[in-house]
């Protein structure tokens, strides 16, 4: 990918360059690693907007210091949904009770079958609003509190998307205003540690290569687990920050780095890149559109 042994690559782009959104959202997310806390952010929205925010634990804490009155009422109908709990149908029951001369209804459930229709409950209402509700003894929702432990996925996918992030945002820092030199390798180091693309398993080095700014010399440190793209020239492309050439990174050890063209400048990732934006692109508007909407039912 990155043969090129007479140094032919120079990257003649004058810093600040311009990065259009696209091979920036391609640099910030599109190794593998992110990709995975991507998934399992997408997978925990999903669970989290169509079930956890309807669970009984979110029931139980919207309803915390409520005033609950007692009411005999009638079950309507009793139906086994499509949920299961413990081996068991989660059954629901329609009911409806009388106060003041007013009819209200409401719905509550239990894993196992506990009435029938034409049965007599007690109910629990809220005085100040009676159309929250539920049969003494049930709960509010299909799901139960504990289901909101699988939380915990959507938790780590975060984590996973926001270790990296930083260093992210460092890449694409320096690849706007970093500087074009050549870095010469000095040592290579095992780091203990492998990476498995498909049935291959590569291990992991960690590099340190030596450039020179204004006489001084620095280095520039990468660790990754595909050697030949730092290792296929006599010196590597470094770029580095002007004002504090610590501040570096080793082209070609950047995942989905842009590529060079012929004329020394960035050239945009191609389209073949585009599934590395369609996790964060989902999840973000998935999240926000939910969000937009349960803000929108909580003001009206």
């Amino acid at each position: 990918m990155h043969e090129d042994p007479d140094n032919t690559r120079v990257l003649r782009e004058m810093p600040p360059r311009h990065l259009n959104w696209y091979t920036r959202l391609v640099v910030l997310f599109g190794d593998y690693t992110m990709q995975a806390g991507w998934f399992l952010l997408a997978f925990g929205s999903v669970f989290f907007w169509s079930t956890s925010i309807r669970s009984e634990a979110a029931r139980w804490l919207e309803q915390q210091g409520t005033d609950w009155q007692r009411q005999p009422g009638v079950v309507l109908k009793a139906d086994s949904v499509n949920v299961w709990e413990k081996g068991h149908h989660v059954w629901k029951y329609e009911y409806s009770f009388a106060l003041a001369g007013k009819e209200y209804r409401g719905v509550s459930y239990s894993p196992e079958k506990k009435f029938d229709p034409q049965q007599i409950v007690y109910i629990h209402y809220d005085p100040a609003n009676p159309d929250i509700n539920y049969i003494i003894g049930l709960r509010r929702s299909p799901y139960p509190a504990y289901i909101n432990l699988l939380l915990i996925i959507p938790l780590l996918g975060l984590l996973i998307v926001l270790l990296p992030l930083r260093q992210r945002l460092r890449f694409l820092h320096i690849l706007r205003v970093g500087d074009f030199t050549r870095g010469r390798l000095i040592s290579k180091s095992p780091t203990g540690k492998s990476i498995r693309e498909g049935s291959r398993v590569m291990p992991q080095h960690k590099y340190l290569f030596q450039f020179e700014h204004d006489g001084v010399t620095y280095t520039a440190s990468c660790t990754t687990h595909r050697g030949y793209l730092v290792e296929d020239e006599e010196a590597e492309i470094i770029l580095y920050d002007h004002f504090k050439p610590q501040n570096n990174i080793v082209y070609d050890a950047v995942p989905n780095v842009p590529e060079i063209d012929l004329a020394g400048r960035m050239a945009p990732p191609p389209a073949s890149k585009a599934w590395t934006v369609f996790l964060p692109v989902f999840t973000v508007t998935f999240n926000l559109f939910f969000f937009v909407k349960s803000l929108l039912d909580w003001l009206l």
